[in-house]
């Protein structure tokens, strides 16, 4: 007797761990959201006298909250980089602003500027894993800006 209510017990919690997923999949189920890794780098220079600008501030702009977004300053040789991950869109589109924050101190006040970039497919330097990750695209950006 004790036998038959342990073999019946068995069953009933197989059965409740079947119906909940806890079977023997053949595919295994992935979760989650593909992503690629993206880079957006160059220089920000003077559009006259062509000497490249420090302290510009770089934001790729939130698509869906322009106001937020990823913020960088470029160097003393002018040269920025934004490093970040996204969804692969067939066309992959960022905005940049760039904008002189500090006024005067770096050679004079600038115009901010507002810059679309535009990843097409050479811009890929690694291919993904054929799962989630798509690889790798970097774009290099070079900005003029003029005086006000």
């Amino acid at each position: 007797m004790r036998k038959f209510i342990t073999k019946s017990v068995d069953k009933i919690i197989l059965s409740l761990l079947a119906m909940l997923g806890f079977a023997n999949c053949e595919t295994p189920m992935e979760y989650g959201t593909p992503y690629a890794d993206f880079e957006i780098n160059g220089t920000v220079t003077d559009s006259i006298s062509s000497a490249p600008i420090t302290k510009i501030r770089v934001i790729r702009q939130n698509r869906i909250h322009p106001a937020q977004g990823d913020t960088v300053y470029t160097d003393s040789s002018g040269k920025y980089k934004v490093v970040f991950k996204d969804f692969p869109e067939a066309v992959p589109q960022y905005a940049l602003k760039v904008e002189d924050t500090d006024g005067s101190a770096n050679g004079g006040e600038f115009t901010t500027r507002n810059v679309v970039v535009t990843f097409t497919d050479t811009d890929w330097v690694t291919d993904g894993d054929n799962n989630w990750y798509y690889g790798k695209a970097k774009k290099t950006t070079n900005i003029k800006l003029v005086k006000k």
